[in-house]
């Protein structure tokens, strides 16, 4: 299964995200990440869904199939959540408010300030990749001890699990 090597991809980009400093360039820096990133959420996302649904009696595939697309969407907000809220903190812990002090700082031309917020935020961004990069880390281990248990299920002669 290419999920876990996904996976891995993945946390690499992100963990180059990590790396984002305030003059970091796109081409240099965010594009290759993206490309990585999305390199292994590719290799990830279709061997994961084809495992979610295989095993599953053909009657029931629907109801695998809603319940994958249902934990997809809660997890993709729950994980946005999380992580705005990561920055966020993270910022807010080095200038409070520091959004706002941006906004405030590019109103006054007060260039120092602007440069302040923009440290602030890229920190918490920096802070927040770190944190996808970790949980893409933690999938990879669930992925290969679910890939396991499935194998070691089948080694010792049990059916496959059937909803229903």
């Amino acid at each position: 299964m290419i999920a876990g090597p996904g996976l891995l991809v993945a946390a690499v980009g992100m963990f180059w995200f990590a790396t984002l400093e305030p003059d970091s360039s796109y081409a240099g820096h965010l594009m290759p990440a993206m490309f990585v990133t999305a390199l292994g959420l590719g290799m990830s996302f279709v061997p994961m869904t084809l495992g979610a649904v295989s095993g599953v009696s053909h009657e029931d595939t629907g109801v695998a199939s809603a319940l994958l697309n249902t934990a997809q969407q809660i997890g993709g907000a729950l994980g946005l959540a999380v992580l705005s809220t990561v920055s966020t903190s993270v910022a807010d812990d080095k200038l409070p408010e520091a959004a706002g002090a941006l906004y405030r700082g590019l109103a006054a031309k007060d260039s120092a300030l602007v440069a302040e917020a923009g440290d602030a935020l890229t920190h918490g961004y920096t802070m927040a990749f770190a944190a996808a990069a970790g949980m893409f880390l933690a999938a990879l281990v669930v992925t290969a001890l679910a890939v396991n248990a499935g194998k070691q299920r089948h080694v010792e002669g049990a059916a496959p699990v059937h909803m229903g």
